[in-house]
């Protein structure tokens, strides 16, 4: 979800939803003392059921009801979640542009959000787990495999490759053999991959980069460097 103020007191919001894909809304008065729709329904990630009226076709219809479904319970009270939850809803609104429901998405999206709210364990690599794994809905999921050859990732090629390209967009070996058990781990797993805090970094910042070579069409991702500091 992803919010812009609209006149004095009411929200347009953009919602992955399942049946439709993504979608602008109106709410109105819900910035006002007065209004029935709570604040936080409308923060990064929220998941909601919601019931809008308007035409079909319209570019932007207006939400009658809206509630949380489920409601955070971790989420809201966690620094390193909420920061994660921030970025993650950045990358989600700079990637998806999809006007037409994708059930595999719409899953993988929904059950990723409940994951990162109810877990018990460290979520500090959730989010590199998490933008490896959107490549595959997105279609730029990494090619090939890390090994004597293939001991690179190549960022602007989306291969893996043993030879030195002539761009600077190359991953070395050690962390492209992170970024490998990450892309062949499973949600159960990938917190198993021992990665020190300063391939994090470089890692995270390979991914953004990727995203933005192949995805994002031009709109930078500019949250990660918060993120960046909140895990160091």
């Amino acid at each position: 979800m992803q919010s812009t103020n609209y006149s004095e007191t009411s929200l347009v919001v953009k919602i992955y939803t399942e049946q439709y894909g993504l979608e602008s809304y109106i709410v109105s008065g819900v910035r006002t003392k007065k209004s029935r729709f709570s604040s936080n329904i409308f923060q990064p990630l929220s998941l909601v059921e919601l019931v809008a009226s308007g035409r079909t076709g319209s570019t932007l219809k207006r939400i009658t009801d809206i509630q949380l479904s489920p409601a955070f319970s971790g989420i809201p009270g966690d620094v390193i979640k909420s920061t994660i939850a921030l970025f993650l809803s950045e990358v989600i609104y700079r990637s998806i542009r999809e006007e037409e429901h994708n059930p595999a998405l719409f899953g993988f999206l929904h059950n990723s959000i409940q994951i990162l709210d109810l877990s018990q364990d460290n979520c500090a690599r959730f989010h590199l787990y998490f933008m490896i794994q959107l490549t595959r809905y997105l279609g730029f999921f990494p090619q090939g495999e890390c090994n004597s050859n293939g001991r690179c990732f190549d960022l602007k090629e989306g291969v893996f490759t043993d030879y030195h390209s002539s761009h600077i967009f190359i991953l070395d070996h050690e962390n492209s053999l992170l970024l490998y058990r990450l892309m062949n781990s499973g949600f159960e797993t990938y917190r198993d991959i021992v990665i020190p805090a300063p391939r994090m970094r470089t890692i995270l910042d390979a991914l953004v980069t990727y995203f933005e070579i192949h995805h994002t069409h031009g709109n930078p991702i500019r949250s990660h460097t918060i993120l960046g500091e909140v895990l160091q």
